[in-house]
């Protein structure tokens, strides 16, 4: 941790070596090495930025911020922050990466917010969508990028925004098959797959990191660091690390057994793919929603629509009527021809009558 006395303090103003200055608003958040301030451009002060520094930074340490930030300069994807520049101040003995300020609150904050400490499904599978894409969009590059510290503290919601964003590249490094990737920062146990704490990492580790993601999104549980994981394996032939519907039920058996294939502590045995890791995760959470419990015909016993019982009894009334109605008529001719003796009259009634069936009988077919 940091001393008070090293940090600049707010009102300050930083320059880089093309003149431009940017004043230091204030401090947003203090790491091992160096801190991360909100400052505004001194010209167009509208805008705000987030200057990321590190303090007297050895030779390793210097390489490896001016390679994050040639990183994100390079990168343009909506859940990447942008890196604007990298500059020194040899006056200071600190080196910053100037970026865009993401304003909003991380999903480890948000975590903790909750009924719990953990999200539904449904809500994880959109609260990482933004950030699977950004991680297939870093292995597509040429050469891979891996990340290497996916966690929810590096997962940020901004204010007023639909996605979230994918911070914190201080652990990326560029993926050359065969050549290996070995780590130079700290681990962040229960989200660091096995090989980096020693060897060499590849776009599977961050496929560890993903999955160990949504296990602590899930369940509210930050999974076993998998040092521990490799120890008890070991040593009592048992993986310690407990399926996520064990800890949270509401979690469907076939996601829990993703995210632990996805946490296999052997990268051979996870998926080979962060998109074929996210197509495993949808297509259960997508049947999870779609066989929700329904009422079905065999449940109970069918009615006919309204609009059906509307229609239906007319119909049963004019079936009624019809016959009386020709009853009526028949009586009529007949009494008719007895009384006259007019025959001829009550044989055009009866045609008549005839007449008026045929016109009456389309009527009483169903609609």
């Amino acid at each position: 941790m940091l001393q008070e006395q090293i940090l600049l303090p707010g009102g300050i103003t930083v320059r880089d070596p093309n003149g431009e200055r940017y004043v230091i608003e204030s401090l947003l958040g203090i790491g091992r090495s160096g801190a991360v301030y909100l400052v505004r451009d001194r010209r167009t002060k509208q805008h705000v930025f987030a200057l990321k520094e590190v303090i007297d930074p050895s030779k390793r340490d210097l390489e490896r911020f001016i390679f994050e930030g040639e990183i994100l300069k390079r990168l343009k994807h909506r859940a990447l922050p942008h890196v604007y520049r990298v500059f020194e101040h040899d006056k200071l003995k600190r080196v910053y990466l100037l970026m865009d300020y993401v304003k909003g609150r991380n999903l480890e904050t948000l975590r903790h917010e909750q009924p719990d400490q953990r999200f539904a499904l449904p809500l994880v599978i959109a609260l990482l969508a933004p950030i699977v894409d950004a991680l297939i969009y870093l292995h597509r590059q040429e050469p891979p990028i891996v990340h290497r510290d996916i966690k929810p503290a590096n997962i940020i919601v901004p204010v007023g925004a639909d996605e979230a964003v994918l911070v914190d590249f201080g652990s990326a490094k560029e993926y050359v098959a065969d050549a290996g990737t070995t780590a130079v920062r700290h681990q962040s146990p229960g989200y660091a797959a096995s090989e980096q704490y020693g060897s060499g990492t590849t776009p599977r580790t961050d496929i560890y990191g993903l999955g160990a993601t949504f296990y602590t999104l899930l369940t509210g549980t930050i999974p076993t660091d998998a040092i521990t994981r490799i120890t008890v394996s070991r040593s009592k032939r048992i993986d310690p690390l407990k399926p996520a519907n064990l800890l949270a039920p509401a979690v469907p058996t076939a996601i829990a057994q993703a995210i632990q294939r996805a946490m296999s502590i052997s990268s051979e045995d996870r998926f080979a793919t962060v998109e074929a890791f996210w197509q495993e995760m949808t297509d259960h959470a997508t049947q999870q929603r779609a066989h929700l419990p329904r009422v079905t015909s065999a449940d109970t016993p069918q009615a006919l629509p309204e609009q059906d019982i509307e229609r239906t009894a007319p119909l049963v009334r004019r079936w009624i009527l019809l016959p009386i109605f020709l009853a009526l008529l028949v009586l009529i001719a007949l009494g008719t021809g007895l009384l006259s003796h007019v025959w001829g009259l009550t044989i055009l009634l009866l045609l008549c009558m005839g007449t008026l069936l045929l016109l009456l009988l389309p009527l009483t077919r169903p609609r």
